[in-house]
């Protein structure tokens, strides 16, 4: 990330504040009139031919003014205050509207989606709390027919999860204890989540196959459990005035909400829980939201139940209030998870 000097700074930050506004290019002579440098027009233009050559604004067509790029977007939210709150007003407001929230989970995270929301005039999202996997329980094989035997797996929550087996020959019964006992020796009391790292312990054969039944089982689990999402302000993201004049932007939007996995993409560049994450544009894993800002951040505690809230929209977004927002959003909900589920 290039060094600016004093007057680049003040000239690129003011570019993305007032192209955030406008949605238009910000002209040389808007930037001299509307600004403290005290430099003539011609100085602001070459400070801004020079912002482009290092890449951080760009023009649409060659009269036109500049545009933050997403590494000028990148650099502008590396300036801002990482401790930065939100307008005390604002504040107030959100813990007003959430101290009417019953005492339910899903009426959280959807009135946390809500509030977001109409903060941004974007979309904002929620992932349900996913609980701590816990610890195996018991293990049981049953024989349904003779070549047909069900592997039912019990968690400490009491939650029970079942998989059915094709076998390639017939088993006695004698055989279906012995594979039930070798697998209670080897998984029960084994986190949910590390059950396949005790496949070095598993024999062969029918015990094999219903090892992997259970691991099977439980990432299914665990997969549907981490999608369960909410979604607020979708019309207010179409409305933005990029979609409206691209639509196949407008498709590319889409992805976040229609494909069930799209919030697990984040997690794995995500920062500790209590801190905002930006991706920005071109940093999206997705190639369709390759136009779009991404601000999130986790809550809950991975000892407990964790989610993800946070706020998507084109890459002209409102870096000053979204962050401290998502922040203050996730605060709200680690206080929730902590209600609900302790930590």
């Amino acid at each position: 990330m290039p060094t600016l000097t004093a007057r680049k700074r003040e000239i690129l930050k003011f570019i993305v504040s007032e192209h955030v506004q406008t949605a238009s290019p910000v002209a040389s002579s808007t930037v001299a009139r509307s600004t403290n440098l005290r430099a003539s027009p011609a100085t602001i233009r070459n400070e801004m031919v020079a912002l482009e050559e290092d890449g951080l604004i760009h023009r649409p067509h060659v009269s036109s003014g500049g545009v933050p790029s997403d590494r000028g977007y990148r650099h502008f939210v590396a300036s801002l205050n990482p401790e930065a709150t939100l307008n005390p007003n604002v504040s107030a407001r959100i813990d007003q509207e959430f101290s009417s929230v019953r005492s339910h989970v899903e009426e959280w995270i959807d009135s946390a989606s809500e509030i977001l929301s109409g903060l941004m005039d974007t979309l904002a999202f929620t992932t349900l709390p996913r609980t701590a996997p816990s610890p195996i329980k018991s293990i049981e094989l049953l024989r349904l027919q003779e070549m047909l035997v069900v592997v039912i797996i019990v968690l400490q929550e009491a939650s029970v999860y079942k998989q059915v087996i094709n076998l390639e020959s017939s088993v006695t019964n004698s055989e279906i204890e012995h594979a039930r006992n070798r697998l209670s020796e080897a998984i029960v009391g084994v986190p949910a989540h590390n059950l396949a790292s005790r496949g070095a312990q598993i024999n062969d054969g029918l015990e094999r196959k219903a090892f992997n039944s259970a691991v099977t089982a439980l990432q299914q689990r665990n997969a549907v459990s981490s999608t369960e999402k909410r979604f607020s302000g979708i019309s207010k993201l179409f409305q933005q005035p990029e979609l409206m004049a691209d639509p196949a932007m407008s498709l590319g939007a889409t992805w976040l909400i229609e494909d069930s996995f799209a919030t697990s993409s984040f997690e794995e560049s995500s920062d500790p829980r209590g801190s905002a994450n930006v991706v920005i544009g071109e940093e999206n894993p997705e190639e369709s939201l390759k136009n779009f800002s991404v601000v999130f951040s986790r809550y809950g505690t991975s000892d407990t139940a964790e989610g993800m809230i946070g706020v998507m929209a084109p890459t002209r977004m409102e870096y000053e209030t979204a962050i401290p927002a998502v922040r203050y959003m996730a605060n709200h909900l680690d206080q929730m998870t902590m209600m609900f589920y302790g930590g």
